[in-house]
C-alpha cells in the first residue's frame, strides 16, 4: 500500500507539472504575453488550436504461415492495426500522444493502448520532459547494446519496427544542449517493465514454455494449480525497480562520441532453481530481474561515403565472481557497423555486427548447478555474435521500395530473412508484401529461435496514412 501511495504521489506530481507547462503556454497564446496578444480573442483561439496536429495510420494485413504439411493445415490470420497521434507545438511547450489499437495491445497488453504520452518544456538550453516515453541511447541503427530503459515487446517477434516493439516507460527526462558541441541528459523512471512475451500461440519463447512445464509438473504432483503469469513474475511496479542514468555526447573533429551510465535491472528474468529437487526434478523456481549497471561508450563518424557507428557496454551485476548460478554473470556487449550508398541505382547497404561475451564462464561449467545456471549454454559457448545486413533500393520515382534484411548468428548458425516490397499507391495509400523465413543450419535444439523455426510466413498489408 505504501508503494502504491508513492507511485500515486509521483504520478500526481507529474500531472501537476504538465498542467503548469500547458498553463504557461496557454498564457503565452491567450494573452499572458502582452507583446504577442492578438486584438481578437477569436483569432487567438484559432492560433492556439491550429498548433494541434492529428495524424494516424490504419492497416490490415493478411498473414499465411507456410509450415503446414498440406493446404488444409496452413494457418492464416488477419492483422488489423490503428494508430492515432496527437501533437501540439507551442512557443515553449510540445506535447505528443500516441494511441495503438491492435491485437497486440487489445488482447495481450492493454497498458500499451496508450503507446506514448509526453510533454516537453523548453527553458533556454534545457528541455524538461515527463510522461510515458521511448528513449533511444546509442548510435546503432535500430540495433543497440546501450538502450536499456525501455523493454521489448516480443508478442510478434522482431517483425514490428524497432521503436514499434519498444514498450513505453513512465519517466522524467532532463536534457541540456550547450551552445557549443556538448549535450547531456539524465533520466529517472519510478518503476520498470520487464520484457513482454505472448502467453500462447506461435511466439511463446521456449524458456517460458520450459518454466510452465516445470511448474505444472510440480503442481500436478501436489494436486494444486495457479495462474502462471501472476504467480511467477515479480511485481515491478515498486520504487525498488526504478531506473536512472546519464548520457553525455560531444564531438571531436568529425567524430561524434557518447558516454553513458545506466542503473536499473535486466528486463529478462533469471530463474532461481534452488527449490527444485535434483532427484525428483520437482519444485517451483522463483524468478527475479537481476540488478544491472551498464557503463557505455559509443561513436559515429563519416569516412568518405561510409557512415561508421559503434557501441561498447560493460554489464555489471551482483555476481562479479561469476559463481552465483541464479544471477547473470558480468558481460561485455558490442556493436560495430556502417552504411553506404552504392553507386548502382539507389542502393543502400547497412551492415552491423553485434555480440555479447559472458565473463568468468568457467565458474558456470564447474558449478554444482551448471545446468540450471542463468547463463548456462548446452553448447558450451558463452558468446553470441550476429551480423545484420540490410540492402535497400527504390524504383519508379521512389514509389516502390524493396528491402531485404538478413540476420545470421555465428555460434548457433541461425538465419532470419525478412524481405519486403512496398508501393505508394496515392493519397496516403500503400500496399506492402513482406515475409519472414527462419532456418537453423545446425542442431535445431541449440537454436536461439528454437520453437519458432516453423514460423516462416508471407504477409500482404494495405495501409492508409493521414
Amino acid at each position: 500500500m505504501k508503494t502504491a501511495k508513492k507511485i500515486f504521489f509521483i504520478s500526481l506530481v507529474a500531472l501537476f507539472s504538465m498542467a503548469q507547462i500547458f498553463a504557461r503556454d496557454w498564457d503565452d497564446d491567450w494573452g499572458g504575453n502582452s507583446d504577442s496578444v492578438s486584438n481578437s480573442g477569436e483569432e487567438s483561439a484559432g492560433g492556439f488550436w491550429n498548433k494541434f496536429k492529428i495524424s494516424g495510420d490504419a492497416s490490415l494485413g493478411g498473414r499465411i504461415y507456410f509450415d503446414g504439411e498440406s493446404a488444409e493445415k496452413t494457418e492464416a490470420c488477419a492483422i488489423p492495426e490503428l494508430e492515432i497521434g496527437l501533437d501540439y507545438e507551442g512557443s515553449s511547450t510540445n506535447f505528443t500522444a500516441r494511441i495503438n489499437l491492435s491485437e497486440r495491445t487489445l488482447l495481450h497488453n492493454q497498458i500499451d493502448i496508450l503507446d506514448e504520452f509526453r510533454a516537453d518544456l523548453f527553458l533556454g538550453d534545457f528541455v524538461l520532459s515527463a510522461g510515458k516515453m521511448k528513449v533511444v541511447w546509442g548510435k546503432g541503427d535500430k540495433l543497440h547494446v546501450l538502450d536499456n530503459f525501455n523493454a521489448n515487446d516480443y508478442t510478434d517477434f522482431l517483425i514490428p519496427d524497432y521503436l514499434d516493439r519498444r514498450a513505453g516507460e513512465y519517466m522524467f527526462r532532463v536534457q541540456y544542449n550547450a551552445p557549443s558541441v556538448f549535450r547531456m541528459e539524465g533520466i529517472w523512471t519510478p518503476v520498470m517493465r520487464g520484457e513482454i512475451y505472448t502467453e500462447d500461440g506461435r511466439w511463446v519463447p521456449n524458456k517460458v514454455n520450459s518454466l510452465k512445464s516445470q511448474v505444472t509438473k510440480t503442481l500436478m504432483s501436489e494436486n494444486a494449480s495457479y495462474n502462471f503469469g501472476n504467480f511467477m513474475y515479480p511485481n515491478t511496479n515498486r520504487l525498488e525497480y526504478g531506473q536512472f542514468g546519464f548520457y553525455g555526447n560531444f564531438s571531436i573533429g568529425i567524430v561524434d562520441l557518447g558516454v553513458s551510465y545506466y542503473n536499473g535491472h535486466y528486463k529478462q528474468v533469471s530463474a532461481n532453481m534452488s527449490a527444485v529437487n535434483p532427484i525428483t526434478k520437482l519444485g517451483i523456481p522463483t524468478l527475479e530481474y537481476d540488478k544491472l549497471q551498464v557503463f557505455g561508450l559509443d561513436a559515429q563518424t563519416a569516412a568518405g561515403p561510409f557512415t561508421l557507428r559503434a557501441e561498447l557496454a560493460y554489464n555489471l551485476t551482483k555476481d562479479t565472481a561469476g559463481d552465483d548460478p541464479w544471477v547473470h554473470n558480468n558481460s561485455i556487449s558490442y556493436l560495430a557497423g556502417f552504411d553506404v550508398g552504392i553507386p548502382l541505382h539507389n542502393l543502400n547497404l547497412n551492415v552491423q555486427g553485434t555480440g555479447n561475451f559472458v565473463l568468468k564462464n568457467d565458474k558456470i561449467t564447474e558449478g554444482a548447478y551448471k545446468k540450471y545456471d542463468t547463463d548456462y549454454d548446452p553448447t558450451g559457448c558463452y558468446s553470441n555474435n550476429k551480423i545484420v545486413v540490410q540492402l535497400k533500393d527504390t524504383f519508379y520515382y521512389e514509389k516502390v521500395e524493396a528491402v531485404v534484411k538478413a540476420i545470421y548468428g555465428f555460434e548457433r548458425r541461425d538465419l532470419v530473412l525478412m524481405p519486403e516490397v512496398s508501393y505508394k499507391i496515392r493519397d496516403g495509400w500503400k500496399a506492402k508484401l513482406s515475409g519472414l523465413f527462419i532456418h537453423n543450419f545446425g542442431d535445431d535444439e541449440d537454436s536461439e529461435f528454437a520453437g519458432w523455426l516453423d514460423n516462416s510466413f508471407i504477409q500482404l498489408t494495405a495501409s492508409y496514412s493521414f
